[in-house]
């Protein structure tokens, strides 16, 4: 295609779909791309700079919202096309964690948490209006940006495992440099990635024979890593995930399923090349540890005792990590469900969880019914339902719904499969001045909390100071920041916490 006409092409796309989706989509696109294998603010720890470009990211999202009456519309068009009870459910949410922040202790990170994720919400937004537009084209660019932001840590990998070969004192992957905080966090990034790999594989064209084995060596290369960084939390959910898809999808699955089984041998062969082990990877010593599980028993339980002492609106988004209610052992419980029970209350966990599950399965019924129309397989569908399901899954037991590179992907592919919904309900027609109104009151809001955080950097070290003078550890406990615990540097707060052990 000549210049001219691409450029006549670019600028016909532009027209249509709108500059502020382009944007939109380069920022989320980009994100997802770089982030993990590159870090372009070098003077942060990992968990600190993924937390300031996430930042920025939904800050550009809701001010693009707000500048682009076009932009709310489709973003209204989308979220009109909910069933009613969903956005009902949804306000009356957000409304109980407003009021919920406003009597907590530290309202100001209560609301912090609260506007992160309405700012969450609004990226997912974008993407679903983006993915109604043009669901093919944009699941495919989607699924081309996943696979390429896996390709590029496969090639960060490369290079520290060339230097680890070449150069004394370089540790091997992953007690060397991961560009993680937590080799966990990396871990919640491939069971996002892992069931997208294997769709992507079959997504490239049969006489792509280089790309297709190229992709296949990502993936196998990924199942490695799994087996190297000894994490359990990755492989069931990942497990019980291709379950419920084979159940769902059976024959219609048979592809995704035996490429991702190759993909598992694959990655254990790699394994014992790269890693040079005579002996069971570490995450077969890792499955059968249940140390851990005592941990998260206890952090369980403190959110149970925070429940029963805080029924209606619970003790206040990111709460668990206020001193005197849990101090010692992590400023977040391990479970998305526990952790919205502790800090949002009763009433808001049961609508939330009712919305998820209902939704989901209607969700999922809908692409096993869409599959099944088709004369052949839909390897992208089949990818997306089972990386929604690893990731719900994994959240339970991890903090996954906490991690900024994590929510980023929840948000993106959430997203991904919002846009798909089909729903019977009408999304056509304007909408009014006092709706607009109220998208962009909550926008506003959300914006100048989540922007307000920035504010924290200045006083980093401080905090960290005050935190390990408060305990008897030198290992940091993330929530929002890399020290997660809110009222640190109150010793009010401190004494309190002290007693309360």
């Amino acid at each position: 295609m000549s210049l001219p006409k691409s450029l006549s092409t670019l600028r016909r796309y532009t027209g249509q779909t709108g500059a502020w989706t382009l944007i939109a989509a380069g920022s989320i696109g980009g994100f997802i791309l770089l982030v993990p294998s590159m870090s372009p603010l070098p003077s942060f720890r990992p968990h600190m700079e993924k937390r300031v470009l996430e930042i920025g990211l939904l800050i550009l999202s809701g001010g693009l919202l707000l500048a682009s009456h076009k932009a709310r519309r489709q973003w209204l068009s989308v979220f009109r096309s909910l069933p009613w009870h969903s956005r009902w459910g949804l306000g009356a949410v957000l409304s109980l964690g407003v009021v919920s922040s406003l009597v907590a202790p530290s309202s100001f990170y209560a609301l912090l948490e609260v506007g992160n994720f309405v700012l969450l919400f609004a990226v997912a937004g974008l993407v679903a209006a983006a993915v109604r537009r043009g669901s093919g084209r944009v699941g495919l660019v989607l699924l081309g940006v996943v696979t390429t932001s896996v390709a590029l840590y496969a090639a960060y990998f490369a290079v520290g495992y060339g230097m680890h070969l070449t150069m004394a004192g370089i540790e091997p992957w992953p007690d060397g440099s991961t560009n993680f905080s937590n080799i966990r966090i990396f871990n919640q990034y491939q069971t996002w990635t892992l069931p997208l790999l294997a769709g992507a594989v079959l997504a490239v064209p049969q006489g792509w024979r280089m790309a297709r084995g190229g992709v296949f060596g990502i993936l196998s290369l990924w199942w490695a890593l799994v087996l190297a960084s000894n994490v359990r939390g990755t492989v069931v959910a990942v497990t019980l995930a291709t379950i419920v898809v084979g159940l769902v999808f059976r024959g219609r699955a048979k592809r995704w399923l035996a490429v991702q089984g190759a993909g598992l041998l694959a990655g254990v062969l790699l394994y014992y090349i790269l890693f040079l082990s005579g002996t069971a990877p570490p995450v077969v010593d890792e499955l059968a540890n249940t140390g851990s599980n005592e941990r998260r028993l206890q952090l369980w339980r403190t959110c149970l005792e925070m429940a029963w002492a805080h029924p209606w609106l619970g003790a206040g988004p990111m709460h668990f990590a206020w001193p005197p209610y849990h101090y010692m052992s992590g400023a977040s419980p391990h479970s998305a469900l526990m952790q919205w029970l502790s800090e949002w209350g009763i009433p808001s966990t049961l609508a939330m969880s009712g919305m998820t599950i209902w939704g989901g399965w209607r969700w999922i019924q809908q692409e096993r019914d869409r599959v099944f129309s088709q004369d052949r397989s839909d390897p992208v569908a089949v990818a997306l339902v089972t990386s929604l399901l690893a990731g719900a899954a994994h959240s339970m037991v991890s903090g996954l719904t906490l991690a900024p590179l994590s929510q980023v992907f929840l948000a993106c592919l959430g997203g991904w499969a919002w846009g798909r919904y089909d729903h019977a309900g009408n999304s056509a027609g304007s909408h009014s001045f006092s709706v607009h109104s109220v998208l962009c009151v909550v926008l506003v809001g959300s914006v100048v909390t989540v922007g307000s955080s920035l504010r924290d950097l200045a006083t980093i070290k401080e905090r960290r100071t005050a935190f390990l003078e408060s305990v008897e550890r030198n290992v940091y406990s993330p929530r929002y920041w890399l020290q997660g615990y809110i009222g640190v540097r109150n010793p009010e707060v401190i004494e309190r916490a002290r007693r309360n052990r």
